[in-house]
Parts: structure tokens; C-alpha cells; sequence
């Protein structure tokens, strides 16, 4: 008990010379902490929008049969029939086709291409009631016509564009020009796309080359009827010949597409592994020195008594105060961190909030770990 109380007599008399480790301390635990921080926020944000977007139950073209398929640039279709067939399974509430394209390029009147710098694509898509929950119209208002498009609001500020301007679009089966009715906003993440929308007809004739195609079917269910159940009669009233999702299934498959996330939170990992590597010497060389200059109080502890164990144990119950306390700032920092790296993403289009941000028990195990 006495060299406990010597211990944190120490440690708390002589902080300053603990402020090298400390500061290795919290800078390795707030680059581990951060990167879990944002890494689990983003995941969530992307988990809520996934949600937000998907139906009950989801139908796609055969994956298998996708995969044996030559690319065309026009993305796998199903028959408008399936839209049909879905809506009379019993325990759907109602069903309606999705037409949607990745494979485009837009320009301005300048034929500067509007589309993101950043990787991410540019979604040309139709207007469906899934996207009401995460979009709203904030100016103008939605595509009625073969020559009308709306663009999200990101989009149009980066590259200053209002309803009546003109864009042209660029796809497999030829080019076309639109003028933009309406500016549409992002409610929830902006996943750093471009995403325009277009009337019905238009995504299926100018961009899937096919008036009755669509490349997916959203199936939403009857009150009281379950995912799982709804997947069942849909598989029954359309046949093996899709691919029937229920809404975990199908937010699952779009979250395993988000590989990036992972390489992400790796790389990110691996600078926190070498800053943590860095803080082990400098830590290591710091108390080697403090237990150097303190060689006449280890002295005069034997003097009185103190034996080889209880001098080591002095020193690890600095060592353990020191660890603790710096690893408590460093969680609280790693957030801060985390938050830093939100605006960071935010700058570059995406809409990262920190409503969203999620700190699990996981962070700061690992992080005072």
C-alpha cells in the first residue's frame, strides 16, 4: 500500500516529465479510435440508406446467367411482365419496375462532364417512391417528359447548374440532350454520386435500349406480411428464373459491394499500427530515462526497506496511471479525430452527419487495450 501511495505520490508531483509518453499514448489510441469511429459511422449511414432505398422484397435478373453474359455497357434487364406477375403474389401490397444505369456519361453545355472525380458513379435512374425517402424536390420539380432531367443538388451546385439549363447524356444505345426541371436534395447520405433522374420511358428506350425493361422490381408488402413470407409468394408467382431478395438480403449484398469501406478502415489501420509501434519506443525510452534520473530515489527506497519487486512495481503503477489516462484522452480524441475525417469526406460531396456517429463498446476496449 505504501508503494502504491509513493507511486501516485510520483507520478502526479512529476507530470511533466510523462508528457512525451502521454502524448505517444494518445496519438496511438486516437488513430485506432478514429479510424473504428468513422469506419462504424460510415457503415451505419450507408446501413440506413441501404434501408431507406430498398423495398420488401427486390427482384433482379439471374446472376449467374449476368455473369456468362458479354458486356454490352446496357446493364441486365427483366421483362415489365415480372412487374405484373409480382403485384398479384399474395401478401403484395403493390409492385413497380425500377430502370436504372451506370453505364452513362453527362455533360454540360460546355461538354464538361458532370460526373463525380472521386470514383463514385453517375447514377441515371427513374423516379420510384423508394427514392421519396430519401429525396426531396427543392427546386423545380420532377422529369414529365422525354426531354426533361432532374439532378441532385450537390451535383448542380459543384457545377453551378439551375433548372433550364441543358446536359447531355451519353450511353450505349446513342446520346440525347435534356433540360433540367428540377433540383432534387439528398435527406439522408449522399454516397458521393451524381444522380439524375429521368421519366420512365426514357431510362428504359435511351438507356437500357429495351421500352418495356426495367433492371429491377421493387415488391412492397401487405400489412402484417413479413419479408421472408413475401419472398416466398413472389418466388411462386414469378418463377427461378430471378433473383427474389428480401430487404436484409438484398441491403446485405449492396453492403458487400461497399468493399472500399474495408480497405479503408485496414489502411487507416495500418498508419494507427505505426504510430502505435512509434509510441512503444518512445515510451520505452522515455521511462528508461526517468527510471536513469531517479536512480538516487530507487536508492534511498532500498535504503528504507523497499525490495526489487516492490521498486518494479512501483514503476509499472506508473506505467499503468500514465496508460490509463492517456488512453482516455486518446479515445476521446480518436473521436474527434473520426468527426475531422467526416468533414474531410463531407468535402469532398459526400453528406457524412454526426447524428449518425456510432461508437460501439469495441473502441474503447481497443483503444485502452
Amino acid at each position: 500500500m505504501t508503494i502504491l501511495r509513493t507511486s501516485l505520490r510520483n507520478f502526479f508531483a512529476h507530470k511533466g516529465r510523462m508528457v512525451l509518453s502521454g502524448l505517444a499514448v494518445v496519438l496511438s489510441v486516437a488513430f485506432v479510435c478514429g479510424t473504428l469511429v468513422f469506419t462504424d459511422t460510415m457503415s451505419t449511414t450507408f446501413d440506413k440508406l441501404f434501408a431507406d432505398t430498398s423495398a420488401n422484397v427486390t427482384i433482379s435478373p439471374d446472376d449467374e446467367e449476368n455473369d456468362e453474359r458479354p458486356s454490352t455497357g446496357i446493364p441486365p434487364t427483366l421483362p415489365a411482365s415480372v412487374v405484373e406477375a409480382a403485384g398479384k403474389a399474395k401478401g403484395a401490397e403493390r409492385a413497380f419496375g425500377l430502370a436504372m444505369s451506370m453505364a452513362v456519361t453527362v455533360v454540360d453545355a460546355d461538354n464538361k462532364n458532370i460526373g463525380p472525380t472521386t470514383g463514385a458513379p453517375t447514377i441515371a435512374s427513374n423516379w420510384t417512391e423508394l427514392d421519396e425517402r430519401s429525396m426531396k424536390v427543392t427546386s423545380g420539380e420532377l422529369p414529365s417528359g422525354p426531354a426533361e432531367v432532374a439532378v441532385d443538388a450537390d451535383t448542380a451546385k459543384k457545377h453551378g447548374l439551375k433548372p433550364g439549363d441543358e446536359l447531355r447524356t451519353i450511353a450505349a444505345p446513342g446520346d440525347f440532350t435534356s433540360r433540367i426541371s428540377g433540383i432534387v436534395t439528398f435527406e439522408a447520405t449522399n454516397p458521393g454520386a451524381a444522380v439524375l433522374y429521368y421519366d420512365t420511358a426514357v431510362v428504359q428506350e435511351r438507356l437500357l435500349g429495351d421500352p418495356r425493361a426495367f433492371t429491377n422490381v421493387a415488391v412492397m408488402a401487405a400489412d402484417g406480411v413479413s419479408d421472408e413470407l413475401l419472398k416466398k409468394q413472389v418466388l411462386a408467382a414469378v418463377g427461378k428464373d430471378y433473383t427474389v431478395q428480401t430487404q436484409a438480403e438484398f441491403t446485405d449484398e449492396l453492403k458487400a459491394d461497399m468493399g472500399f469501406l474495408d480497405v479503408m478502415k485496414w489502411a487507416l489501420l495500418g498508419f494507427a499500427g505505426i504510430a502505435l509501434l512509434v509510441g512503444v519506443f518512445l515510451i520505452v525510452n522515455t521511462f528508461s530515462m526517468l527510471v536513469a534520473q531517479r536512480t538516487r530515489e530507487i536508492g534511498l527506497m532500498r535504503a528504507i526497506g523497499a525490495d526489487r519487486r516492490q521498486v518494479n512495481r512501483s514503476v509499472l503503477v506508473e506505467a499503468v496511471l500514465l496508460g490509463l489516462f492517456g488512453s482516455l484522452v486518446g479515445v476521446a480524441a480518436g473521436v474527434g479525430l473520426a468527426v475531422g475525417l467526416m468533414a474531410l469526406m463531407n468535402s469532398f460531396g459526400m453528406n457524412l452527419s454526426t447524428d449518425d456517429l456510432t461508437i460501439t463498446w469495441v473502441t474503447p476496449v481497443v483503444g485502452v487495450g
